[in-house]
């Protein structure tokens, strides 16, 4: 059973850390405030929020924006009027720059800070592009046809792409080779290797094929989006009610809250103890360990968030 607690405007008196006990990072958004423009929101652990404009185009309703693993980069992808593919921004956010066109979908690398993958699809052929460094030239990776998707996933492991006529996942090598074809969706990535997956429940599924199933009792209805924790221990699963946090592993209790979600993102304190995501207004941050729900931020609409270690700050 989980406690909620809200906080509304007098909570950027203080910092994250003065609101909730034990919490280890600041955060960093991106919040809606005027219909209109973004603005770069960084909330220290100690001491009041900083909101700054930053420099991307906006589209209604929003898309989500995502933070790559450090923090410290952004990426949205805006659609175009009547086409499937879109505009890529992405960089440091006051920097953020346009990085391609008819861009079919992108993914941050899971371990490498500001590397960047992304894909095309011109003339009935998908193609794979990765950026090394922010808003470096970006290089082909492969060419394949007979795949209709969007990557969705990337590692050292691979790429994973999300083949959206066939609700099936594709699985590539680094290099650009496929290695295997599988049903299903995928959720999330985790530096070695294993992905999270729903399909008809959700389970792992590993670089070379593999397929597991988890030790706890997925959550009922239509999962929108995973997270895994930084250690690759526990998983956060948001669907519509709320949000599911279980262990990888056998062991480790699972919890449940049912804060309802705006924007299909979650993001884990480095501890791996906190996960949180956006609500229609505010942001829900879940003790995973005690079971309690806090709700911040409540006079502002998000778009995407992460975790920042003190140390980034």
């Amino acid at each position: 059973m989980s406690t909620t607690a809200t906080a509304g405007a007098d909570v950027e008196q203080g910092g994250i850390g003065d609101l909730i006990d034990g919490f280890p990072d600041g955060l960093i958004a991106v919040t809606r405030s005027d219909g209109q423009s973004l603005e770069l929101l960084v909330w220290p652990l100690r001491g009041e929020p900083i909101v700054r404009t930053i420099p991307v185009g906006v589209s209604r309703p929003p898309d989500p924006v995502e933070f790559d693993i450090s923090g410290r980069s952004i990426a949205t992808l805006l659609p175009v009027p009547d086409q499937a593919s879109g505009v890529l921004y992405a960089g440091i956010p006051q920097d953020a720059a346009i990085i391609a066109t008819d861009v079919t979908g992108y993914a941050w690398h899971d371990t490498g800070p500001s590397h960047l993958a992304y894909t095309t699809f011109v003339d009935d052929e998908l193609q794979i592009w990765a950026v090394h460094q922010g808003n470096g030239v970006p290089e082909i990776v492969t060419r394949a046809v007979g795949i209709d998707g969007h990557v969705e996933a990337w590692g050292d492991w691979g790429f994973a792409v999300q083949d959206d006529a066939r609700d099936s996942i594709v699985l590539f090598t680094e290099a650009g080779e496929i290695k295997d074809t599988k049903i299903g969706r995928v959720l999330d990535s985790v530096g070695t290797g294993w992905l999270a997956v729903d399909n008809q429940g959700v389970g792992l599924l590993s670089a070379g094929g593999g397929v597991r199933m988890l030790p706890a009792t997925t959550p009922s209805g239509d999962v929108l989006a995973g997270r895994f924790s930084d250690d690759g221990q526990r998983l956060a699963l948001l669907t519509a009610e709320g949000i599911h946090v279980m262990p990888v592993e056998d062991g480790g209790p699972s919890v449940q809250s049912d804060g309802r979600p705006g924007v299909p993102q979650l993001a884990w304190s480095s501890d791996g103890r906190f996960v949180a995501y956006p609500g229609s207004r505010g942001i829900w941050v879940v003790d995973s360990r005690e079971g309690e729900t806090v709700e911040v931020l409540t006079n502002r609409t998000f778009t995407g968030l992460e975790m920042l270690t003190v140390g980034e700050l």
